[in-house]
């Protein structure tokens, strides 16, 4: 068995148009991970469920201000490279062709040139292990 792996998300319990699933590493979700850790700050935790929120409207088709989800462009990679935003919270995702929306991790606005590179290279891994 390889690093990575997807799991359908249970975070967001509504089908969606769009599949959503959670990238694992040794079988843990990045993203429950980053749940975890600020599950005892109430603000933080609630600025987490308003980009799931997020990431399920659009996984719906609908669209929403660039404030609130924007495309990450300027990275030249095969797929689409997702920021869903509330408060200073932010979620990465990307778009897997035949799969769906795969939810990385999260972090915070005043990390967020960090966490984006570090978002592109964990995908870029997790690309090039399922080739």
């Amino acid at each position: 068995m390889g690093k990575y792996s997807l799991i359908h998300t249970e975070n967001i319990p509504n089908p969606t148009k769009i599949d959503i699933w959670e990238l694992c590493k040794y079988g843990k979700s990045l993203l429950q991970m980053f749940i975890d850790e600020h599950q005892n700050d109430a603000l933080i935790f609630d600025k987490i469920a308003g980009a799931l929120s997020i990431i399920e409207i659009t996984s719906n088709l609908l669209r929403l201000p660039k404030t609130k989800f924007r495309l990450i462009e300027g990275h030249g990679m095969n797929c689409k490279v997702y920021e869903a935003k509330s408060g200073i919270i932010r979620l990465y995702l990307f778009h897997e062709e035949n799969t769906g929306r795969v939810i990385v991790t999260g972090g915070k606005k005043g990390n967020q040139k960090e966490d984006i590179k570090s978002v592109l290279q964990t995908i870029k891994n997790f690309n090039n292990e399922s080739k």
